[in-house]
């Protein structure tokens, strides 16, 4: 899904955008509605940075005001979600069309700029076309994510790296740090913030081995039920809590089968 956020201090500006953004989602140049959905509107631009850095796993197309009348305006809002490093495009919607050459030398880059004093139905169509590229960009990129699936984490708290999924091994619970959580990869171990609860309810592949830790299915090369011991390549491996046996040779079987 496009997830769609709106960051407009005027109310009833902000409902009009909305309206014609939901509207361009049902009804668009192809026989459906795109799988996109506004999941924040507001005027407060610290609601939008809090969004985002709990749901650092979505696509997102961000309208944003520039004059905020806040602390932070729209293209300080822009830079902050551009370093998270999430996969973002930003369009400014504004009055001040001065703040163009801010935007460049913040160096944002936005996918389009509309200017309030614009005609309803040129900015009407304004909207539309961008959401209809910022969607393309979106189906394209998700083409190339079905190619390479990743595993994407936080080692400093904002910023945001990835690996392949293919490369992960398991993953396990820092007794002593909060929410800390230690990667075994191919070629690399590494800490990432977080909860094992929020990995594996984001990959399907990372099931429980035992209270302490996560296995990725994906990289199972060998699986012996019996012993509880889980084989991945380079002589690694990881055991299997008794009670998690059966439930994970039978996941490994549902696999292979989808595979086949």
């Amino acid at each position: 899904m496009l997830a769609i956020i709106i960051l407009e201090d005027n109310t009833a500006e902000r409902e009009i955008i909305q309206q014609m953004i939901e509207n361009r989602i049902q009804i668009n140049e192809t026989p459906a509605a795109y799988d996109a959905r506004v999941v924040l509107s507001t005027g407060d631009p610290h609601s939008v940075l809090a969004y985002i850095a709990e749901h650092q796993d979505l696509n997102y197309l961000a309208f944003l005001d520039i004059d905020l009348k806040t602390s932070l305006d729209g293209i300080e809002v822009a830079s902050r979600i551009k370093n998270i490093g999430i996969l973002s495009q930003i369009v400014f919607v504004t009055a001040d069309a001065t703040a163009l050459r801010l935007t460049i030398e913040r160096h944002v880059e936005p996918l389009d700029y509309i200017t309030k004093d614009a005609a309803p139905l040129e900015i009407q169509h304004r909207i539309y076309e961008t959401v209809d590229t910022a969607y393309k960009r979106y189906r394209l990129t998700m083409t190339s994510a079905k190619q390479t699936s990743y595993f994407t984490y936080s080692k400093i708290r904002n910023f945001v790296e990835k690996i392949p999924l293919a490369d992960l091994y398991y993953i396990s619970i820092q007794p002593k740090k909060y929410k800390t959580l230690r990667v075994y990869a191919k070629n690399k171990v590494f800490d990432c913030l977080g909860t094992l609860k929020d990995y594996e309810k984001r990959y399907p592949s990372l099931v429980p081995a035992d209270r302490q830790s996560l296995i990725n299915l994906d990289a199972v090369q060998n699986y012996d039920e019996k012993k509880g011991i889980a084989y991945f390549d380079q002589g690694i491996a990881h055991s299997v809590a008794v009670r998690r046996r059966r439930s994970v040779m039978l996941k490994l079987n549902a696999t292979k089968n989808d595979l086949a």
